[in-house]
C-alpha cells in the first residue's frame, strides 16, 4: 500500500468514525465531571488536563468495539461501557466509605474487604442510589438507542481499529509531552503524572480519575522511573533565632556508622543515592526527657479509627484520664484517612508507607506493610525492644491473622503474636471486642519482670449504625448519657469506642492489681481518622465545621504513665511517624535517628505534622500541597518575604525527602544492607 493510500485510509477513518469518538469522549467526560463534582462539591480545580487525558481513552474504546454487524457486538459494546461505569461507581462508593479514592496498590486486599465489609457497604449503596443512577445514565441511553437501532455503529474494518488504537497511544504521549513544568511541579498536572510519590487523591484531582488509575496500574505492573532527584539535601531555614547551646550536645546516632562508606560499597544506584542522602541528614539530639521511662514496661496500642472525638469525660472516662495526663501532645495529627496498615506501619516503624504508585511484588500482600514481610525490619518497634531490652515483644489483634498479612508482617517486626482463632476466640467476628482481647491477653505478660506488648484493636471500626454489633451492644448506654439530639453516626462512633474504653479500664485495673501501673507506659493512637463518621457526626462531636484539609486529621496520641508527678504538655506539631523515635528516646534505647522519617518530639531541629497527601503544619505555616496555598500562622509583617519563601521551600523539600526516603528504605531493603556492613553491638563498620 502506498503512502498516499495509507494517508487516505487514515483520513477516512477519522471522517467516518468521528461521531463514535466524540460519543465515547462525551461519556467519559460526563463521568469525570460527575465524580469530580460529587467528591469536591463543585468543579473548582477541574482543569483542561482532566478533560484532555480522557481523549486518548476515547480513541482506544472506539478501537475495541464494532467488530461486526451482529447483535452480540452491540452487547459487547454496552458491556465495555458498563465495566468503565462500574469503575467510576466503585471509586465513588469507596470514597464515600473510606474518604479517599481507591489506589491500585491496595486493590489486592479488595476481595477480603468486600467480603467482610458487605454489611456496611449495603448502607452506603442505599444512601447513594441516586448518584449511582446518575453514573449509569450514559449506559442506559446507549442501550436504549442500540435496542431501537437509532445508534447502531457500523462495524469497523480491521485497519480502522488499528488506526484508532495507535492514535489513542500517540495522543496520550503527546499530551504528556505538553504538560507544563513551570512553578512547583510537584502540585501541577506534570507532577501528578510523573511523580513516583504522589497520592491517589491529589493525582486524580489533577489529571482525572480514570487516567490516574491507568498511570498507577503501569507502576503497579511494570514499575516506573526511580525519581532519584527527589532525595536532595537542603538546609533548614530558621525563622526565629534560638538560644545558643553552650554545653556539648549528644545525639541519637550509631557511633561509626558511615553512610559515605556504605554508598561506596553499594552496587545499586538507588541504594547509593539513598546512603548519600542519609549521610547529609541531621540527628535527633538527646534531651532532658531522654531515659525518662528507662526500664519501664510498654503497652503500645494502634486503635481502630481512634481520634480525639472518642474521648468523653463521662462515656470514656479512662481514655479521658489517660489523654489529659502523662505526656500530652497538643498538636498531634493522625496522618491518614484510611487503610489501617498505613497508620499501623508508620506507628510501628517511624517510616512513611507508600500511599502512591507502589511498585509491588506480585507474590505478596499489597500495601507497604504487606510488602515488608520479607524485608529487614530491624528498626521496627518489636525488634528494637527485643534487641535492646532483651525481652520478647508480644502482639495481639482481634481479627484474623492472615487479613492484611499480619501473621507474617508483625512477627517480622519482632512480635510473638496471637490473633482471632489463633490463640484467641471472640463472641463476634466483625468487629470483635477490644475488651475481650484484653481479657484473653493480659495474663500472658502481666507477671513478667519486663514486657513490651502491642495491640491492634478492632472495635472502633465503622460504619456507625446499629448494623454494627459494637454499636448495637453499647448504643443504649451511650445514648442515655449523650441524649438523643446527636446524629446517629456520632452516637455510634462513641458506642464503638466504649468497647475500647472497657478494655482499657480492665487493663489499667489489672496493672494496678499487679503493682505495675506506675512503671508501665501506655501509648495509644489511631490508625487513621474515623472516615465512617459523617460530617454531621464530626461537627456535633468536634463543635466546629468539618475541615477535610487539616481539621479532620487533628487528633490525640496518648502517652500515659500514672507514675508521673505532673503531666508534660508539648505544643510541637507532630504525627504518627514521630511516635516511635520519641518512645525510643524516652526509654533511652539506642537508635540512629537518620534511619527514621519521624523525629523525637523533644529533640531540637525541624518539627512538622505531615499528612498522607503531603499537606503539613509547622509552628509557622499550614501548607496545602495539592493547591500550593500557604496559611501563615505568624504575623508576616515581622519577617521578610525572602525569609518566609525560603522557609516554605525548605519545609516542602523536607516533606518530599522524608516521604521518598521512607519508600526507598523498604524498596532497597536498606536495613539489611546497613547491618550487613555495620555491627550494632560493637559499633564498628565490618
Amino acid at each position: 500500500m502506498s503512502v498516499k493510500n495509507i494517508f487516505t485510509s487514515v483520513k477516512n477513518t477519522y471522517k467516518n468514525r468521528k461521531f463514535d469518538i466524540l460519543c465515547h469522549y462525551a461519556i467519559l467526560l460526563y463521568w469525570e465531571v460527575a465524580i469530580y463534582a460529587a467528591l469536591h462539591s463543585s468543579l473548582k480545580g477541574f482543569t483542561g488536563w482532566n478533560a484532555l487525558f480522557i481523549l486518548p481513552i476515547a480513541f482506544v474504546i472506539s478501537s475495541i468495539v464494532s467488530w461486526s454487524s451482529k447483535r452480540i457486538d452491540d452487547d459487547l459494546h454496552i458491556l465495555i461501557l458498563e465495566i468503565i461505569c462500574i469503575f467510576y461507581i466503585g471509586d465513588y462508593i469507596y470514597y464515600k466509605s473510606s474518604g479517599s479514592l481507591l489506589s491500585v496498590s491496595i486493590m489486592g486486599v479488595g476481595k477480603d474487604a468486600i467480603t467482610n465489609f458487605w454489611w456496611s457497604l449495603r448502607t452506603i449503596l442505599i444512601e447513594n442510589v441516586f448518584s449511582i443512577i446518575m453514573f449509569e445514565i450514559p449506559v442506559i441511553v446507549m442501550a436504549i438507542l442500540f435496542i431501537q437501532k437509532k445508534n447502531k455503529l457500523p462495524y469497523y474494518k480491521f485497519h480502522e481499529h488499528v488506526v484508532l488504537f495507535i492514535t489513542g497511544v500517540v495522543v496520550w504521549f503527546f499530551i504528556v509531552l505538553m504538560l507544563p513544568l513551570g512553578g512547583r511541579a510537584d502540585y501541577t498536572a506534570y507532577g501528578a503524572y510523573h511523580s513516583r510519590y504522589i497520592d491517589t487523591d491529589t493525582a486524580s484531582r489533577k489529571i482525572g480519575v480514570l487516567p490516574n488509575f491507568l498511570v498507577e496500574a503501569r507502576y503497579y505492573v511494570f514499575g516506573g522511573s526511580k525519581n532519584t532527584h527527589v532525595l536532595q539535601t537542603s538546609e533548614d531555614v530558621i525563622i526565629d533565632e534560638v538560644e545558643e547551646v553552650t554545653e556539648k550536645v549528644e545525639y541519637h546516632k550509631y557511633d561509626n556508622l558511615d553512610f559515605k562508606k556504605l554508598a561506596e560499597l553499594s552496587e545499586d544506584e538507588q541504594l547509593t543515592l539513598l546512603c548519600e542522602y542519609l549521610d547529609s541528614t541531621s540527628y535527633d539530639n538527646k534531651n532532658q526527657y531522654t531515659g525518662l521511662f528507662e526500664g519501664y514496661n510498654l503497652i503500645y496500642i494502634c486503635a481502630e479509627s481512634f481520634s480525639s472525638l472518642a474521648i468523653d469525660e463521662e462515656i470514656t472516662p479512662t481514655l479521658y484520664e489517660m489523654a489529659n495526663n502523662g505526656i500530652v501532645l497538643n498538636n498531634y495529627y493522625n496522618s491518614f484517612k484510611n487503610v489501617t496498615t498505613n497508620g499501623e506501619y508508620a506507628f510501628l516503624t517511624g517510616l512513611w508507607p507508600d500511599v502512591a504508585r507502589q511498585e509491588t511484588n506480585m507474590g505478596k500482600i499489597t500495601g507497604t506493610m504487606g510488602q515488608s514481610m520479607d524485608k529487614d525490619m530491624s528498626m521496627a518497634l518489636g525488634n528494637m525492644f527485643n534487641e535492646s531490652e532483651h525481652i520478647q515483644s508480644r502482639g495481639y489483634h482481634n481479627y484474623l491473622g492472615f487479613y492484611y498479612g499480619r501473621n507474617e508482617t508483625l512477627p517480622n517486626m519482632g512480635f510473638d503474636c496471637k490473633f482471632m482463632n489463633d490463640g484467641m476466640t471472640f463472641t463476634t467476628s466483625w468487629p470483635a471486642s477490644d475488651y475481650e482481647m484484653m481479657e484473653q491477653s493480659v495474663d500472658d505478660y502481666i507477671n513478667d519482670s519486663r514486657f513490651m506488648t502491642y495491640y491492634m484493636t478492632f472495635s472502633g471500626h465503622g460504619n456507625y449504625t446499629t448494623d454494627n454489633i459494637m454499636v448495637y451492644r453499647n448504643y443504649n448506654y451511650v445514648s442515655s448519657i449523650m441524649g438523643y439530639s446527636y446524629p446517629t453516626s456520632a452516637v455510634g462512633y462513641l458506642s464503638c469506642n466504649y468497647e475500647l474504653e472497657k478494655g482499657m479500664a480492665y487493663l489499667i485495673e489489672r496493672l494496678k492489681e499487679a503493682g505495675k501501673l506506675d512503671n508501665t507506659v501506655i501509648v495509644l493512637t489511631g490508625d487513621h481518622y474515623p472516615y465512617y463518621l459523617t460530617n454531621a457526626g464530626y461537627e456535633a462531636l468536634r463543635g466546629e465545621t468539618y475541615d477535610e484539609d487539616f481539621g479532620a486529621f487533628k487528633s490525640t496520641c496518648i502517652i500515659y504513665n500514672a507514675g508521673l508527678s505532673e503531666k508534660i504538655e508539648v505544643d510541637t506539631p507532630c504525627c504518627n511517624v514521630d511516635i516511635l523515635p520519641t518512645i525510643l528516646n524516652l526509654f533511652n534505647i539506642d537508635y540512629d535517628s537518620r534511619l527514621y522519617a519521624g523525629t523525637d518530639i523533644f529533640s531540637g531541629g525541624t518539627h512538622l505534622a505531615q499528612l498522607y497527601n503531603k499537606n503539613f503544619i509547622t509552628d509557622y505555616v499550614k501548607y496545602n500541597y495539592a493547591t500550593g496555598e500557604a496559611e501563615w500562622l505568624i504575623d508576616r509583617e515581622n519577617y521578610s518575604s525572602e525569609l518566609l519563601d525560603a522557609y516554605l521551600e525548605s519545609m516542602i523539600n523536607t516533606v518530599k525527602n522524608r516521604y521518598a526516603m521512607s519508600i526507598e528504605i523498604e524498596n532497597t531493603d536498606l536495613y539489611s544492607f546497613v547491618f550487613e556492613h555495620y555491627d550494632r553491638k560493637r559499633k564498628v563498620m565490618k
